[in-house]
């Protein structure tokens, strides 16, 4: 048997039988209440990493630490600087030769095998860094520090600079005038087929470099529809060992016969900023993070369809999980004014909403983060939030048919109310029969869509439909 990337164990635990013992509101609270925890330690690495150096002193003050951290606790976090900087160091070679091989022209070209250990290797050794438990967990679990470093601008500020914008979103989330150009690199042998890499740049005010992994079935004939898919808040994309979405969406997908693409959402993954854990920066400018990568989240989306259409895809279907619905939802909702060749055939909504204004301040998970406290403490009142709306909210109407749109929400997800996502879906005349409503919230969310696939066969009915109607 010719060798393949394998299925993470972790993924094998959570979706055989054992797995239901975390689908319950217990293990859902047990994850909200550790919630700060995990940030800082997801802070503490992105600090450490950009820190480069063991002066315990240093990454104290950077962190914002209030209280006084005893000599002994500096002596021990000066020493896990140092394990993090070894750490760090085979992390940057082990991505340079990883770079080399998909990017670059080695010769010989590298084979199956390496290529493999490559990616495994490079996943174990970004994790270390990025959750840095060995190293630097004590530090996270007794010293309190901020789990998000706001930055939060007044509504003075946000004004001067948007005005034009929030007059007229379709300044903001316009479609791209001119594509960019997508560089694809060399394939991996996934457990179900090839899987490669996307890289251009964002043809948002962000202008950085966007990331995507696209995985095929292994015939690529076989390829029924195209599907696009962002995740949730905080996901560091395929940095990490275990990817959820990779394995329900990505892989999942592509075993039905069809090319799915996973992107990487601004400030996520290998887009984060130096000094910032995977998603920090969109929240730690408060509202205008959020509106900003929900703007380019959306104009990206539009190249990634505007890509598949060139391949020969005549149906792409997109769809995402929290902070990737929010983008998936933009897009829906603006679909209208994209060009014919950027526009959605379907749309798969894990989480939705209206009033992003109420969510922001109101949400349990916006209270657990410190969100809400920055954005008032920024001069931030509920009128000054609610002149944004246009620009986070998406239309009244959607872009394509009300019944090529599905959405499955949790009816205690703290971050996207169950009830501000049905305002959405009835303003937008979605079927009920295509809403799905499920106890729990973020993480009952990602682990029905990991365990059942009740969602994946929604998705792929979505695209079967959308691609009858394509053929009348």
């Amino acid at each position: 048997m010719r060798a393949r990337l394998p299925t993470p164990t972790v993924h094998r635990l959570i979706s055989s039988p054992l797995g239901a013992l975390l689908d319950t509101p217990t293990y859902e609270r047990f994850k909200l209440e550790r919630l700060p925890f995990e940030l800082r330690l997801l802070r503490l690495g992105a600090m450490a990493a950009a820190l480069g150096s063991s002066d315990a002193d240093e990454l104290i003050a950077r962190l914002g630490v209030k209280d006084e951290v005893p000599t002994t606790m500096r002596r021990r976090l000066a020493r896990g600087l140092t394990q993090f900087a070894r750490a760090r160091a085979a992390r940057e070679d082990i991505t340079r030769r990883w770079e080399r091989a998909l990017w670059g022209e080695p010769w010989p070209s590298p084979g199956r095998d390496e290529l493999i250990r490559l990616e495994m290797e490079r996943r174990v050794r970004a994790r270390r860094c990025l959750v840095p438990q060995r190293t630097l967990g004590f530090f996270a679990a007794k010293i309190p520090f901020d789990p998000i470093a706001f930055h939060v601008p007044s509504p003075g500020e946000v004004a001067a600079r948007w005005a034009r914008e929030i007059a007229r979103p379709e300044l903001l989330y316009g479609w791209p005038a001119e594509l960019p150009s997508i560089e694809r690199s060399r394939a991996l042998p996934g457990p179900v087929g090839p899987e490669y890499l996307l890289r251009f740049r964002s043809p948002s005010r962000i202008g950085d470099i966007v990331h995507a992994r696209v995985f095929e079935p292994e015939r690529r004939e076989e390829i029924a529809a195209t599907f696009l898919y962002a995740g949730g808040l905080f996901t560091a994309c395929d940095d990490d060992v275990y990817w959820p979405e990779e394995e329900a969406m990505g892989r999942g997908l592509a075993a039905r016969g069809h090319r799915v693409i996973l992107l990487a959402l601004p400030w996520h993954g290998r887009r984060a900023p130096a000094g910032k854990a995977s998603g920090e920066a969109s929240l730690s400018a408060g509202p205008e993070g959020l509106f900003r990568l929900c703007a380019a989240g959306a104009q990206e989306m539009a190249v990634l369809i505007a890509w598949a259409r060139e391949l020969g895809s005549s149906v792409v279907g997109i769809g995402g999980t929290s902070i990737g619905a929010l983008v998936a939802q933009a897009v829906c909702g603006r679909a209208r004014s994209f060009p014919r060749g950027m526009r959605p055939d379907a749309v798969f909504l894990a989480g939705a909403a209206l009033r992003l204004d109420e969510a922001i301040l109101d949400a349990p998970l916006a209270e657990r983060m410190g969100l809400s406290q920055a954005i008032l403490e920024a001069g931030w009142t509920r009128e000054a939030l609610a002149c944004l709306r246009d620009v986070l909210d998406p239309p009244s109407e959607p872009g394509i048919p009300p019944e090529r749109i599905h959405a499955v929400l949790g009816l205690s997800d703290p971050f996207l109310p169950a009830t501000l996502g049905r305002e959405l879906l009835r303003a937008w005349h979605v079927p009920e029969g295509n809403i799905t409503l499920r106890p729990g919230g973020q993480v009952g969310l990602l682990l029905h869509l990991v365990r059942d696939s009740d969602a994946r066969l929604t998705i792929a009915g979505a695209l079967h439909r959308a691609a009858r109607a394509v053929r009348a």
